[in-house]
């Protein structure tokens, strides 16, 4: 195995290290050996996590209280995952995080909740761009139930959002903008930093709701930097559990109207969250979140005080920098194998450039000309044991811009090594016919 060696590269020496806390990273569970890229739709899980799980499920109370040492143990668990995952999104406080089935859920239900903000005589704005959890929500409760016009941004052909356009897009009725942190498609990465600050000088009242998805387990993210107003993400994407995370400003959770019991706290995050939390799923989340801080402690060790970058949220950040590094060596690899295919029978969508790698995610959705998208996926499997991806990837509106039913999607984890990508590589240009 041949490990990225670059001096900006923190992982490289790491990587054995790394891939030995993947149970599945060398073969699935029936024992087949493979190469596993489809980590967009559910990265590999880490060992502290499937653990994790167990564990919770024989040993917390079932209900968070305040009396009995179980139930008292079960509400300070529930403080503490919600504390450790605020921290991963550098959100002010725990009670901005709140927990739901997936993304997509802990979407509907932030729509709905904002039914007594979103009022019939406003306009929203969503992308092509986006994972339709952060579409198809707004159109149906929004759109549908409210009457509320949602009006939809195009993308360009590179694969990137036409901002001009969305900007002029934005008006002083517009309640609402949804926005991707990079495409589900295409591996994007939106520059929020840029856009968000433009939409809110234009409307000072719009709010912002962010996809973080497909980002979450490739870069840093800073909700207050950004200044999203709501950001959701899913635990699965990030070496961890099938769960949805929502964050949202305290000043705006405390206003929106979720559905709730009534014997539900009417205050955040509680009232966000229907019933009984997952405690086994939030375990696995907590473990998921400490792989990373254990993966900054492996990239730069506590000094002998416990200062300067070993704050939690700092070491999530060195974590994230640390992925976002080696990535960018993994995306420069591929893109510039792309360019070596035959551009008349394989194209790339999206960014295709590879001074573009830090302006995107290791994230490739392709077509060979003449061979549909599931038997490229068939004939990678059985030709190479390499596990991707075809279909519309949860974006539908970028299939429908471009007129296409189906592209093969290959996604990259920070796991993954420069074998890997060879790998990819020639299974490609064996599929291409000469």
């Amino acid at each position: 195995m041949t490990n990225p060696s670059a001096g900006n590269n923190p992982l490289a020496s790491l990587l054995p290290k790394i891939r030995q806390r993947f149970p599945q990273i060398e073969a699935d569970q029936f024992g087949n050996k493979r190469i596993y890229l489809n980590n967009a739709a559910g990265s590999l899980v880490v060992d502290s996590a499937i653990e994790a799980l167990s564990a919770a499920a024989g040993n917390l109370n079932p209900m968070p209280a305040a009396v009995s040492p179980g139930e008292i143990a079960t509400s300070q668990f529930h403080d503490r995952v919600r504390g450790i995952a605020a921290d991963f999104l550098g959100a002010a406080r725990p009670s901005e995080i709140s927990f739901h089935f997936s993304t997509t859920n802990a979407l509907f239900n932030l729509a709905f909740a904002l039914q007594n903000v979103i009022r019939p005589h406003h306009n929203l704005v969503v992308t092509d761009l986006d994972h339709m959890a952060n579409v198809n929500p707004w159109e149906r409760i929004c759109g549908r139930s409210h009457a509320c016009e949602v009006r939809r941004a195009r993308i360009t052909d590179q694969g990137t959002i036409d901002f001009d356009q969305l900007l002029s897009l934005v008006d002083p009725k517009t309640a609402l903008v949804a926005l991707p942190m990079a495409s589900n498609a295409f591996g994007t990465v939106v520059p929020l930093k840029e856009y968000i600050p433009r939409i809110k000088a234009k409307v000072p009242t719009c709010l912002v709701a962010v996809d973080a998805v497909h980002h979450a387990l490739h870069g840093p993210i800073d909700v207050k930097e950004i200044d999203c107003d709501f950001l959701a993400f899913s635990g699965y994407k990030v070496f961890g559990p099938m769960l949805g995370v929502l964050y949202g400003k305290e000043e705006l959770l405390r206003k929106v109207e979720p559905y709730r019991v009534e014997t539900n706290r009417n205050e955040p995050p509680y009232k966000f969250e229907q019933g009984m939390l997952p405690n086994t799923a939030l375990a696995s989340l907590e473990a998921a979140l400490e792989y990373l801080l254990w993966l900054a402690q492996e990239v730069e060790p506590a000094d002998e005080t416990g200062t300067g970058k070993q704050d939690r949220r700092a070491r999530f950040g060195l974590a994230m920098q640390a992925i976002a590094q080696h990535e960018r060596t993994l995306t420069r690899v591929v893109l510039e194998g792309f360019r070596l295919l035959d551009n008349q029978k394989f194209r790339c969508y999206g960014q295709t450039d590879p001074e573009s790698a830090v302006e995107r995610d290791p994230t490739f959705a392709f077509e060979i000309v003449g061979t549909s998208a599931p038997e490229i996926k068939r004939r990678i499997w059985e030709e190479s044991s390499i596990q991707i991806a075809d279909g519309t990837h949860y974006s539908a509106a970028v299939h429908r811009h471009y007129g296409l039913k189906s592209l093969c999607r290959a996604s990259f984890a920070h796991y993954d090594t420069l074998d890997t990508a060879r790998a990819f590589l020639d299974s490609l240009g064996k599929l291409i016919p000469d």
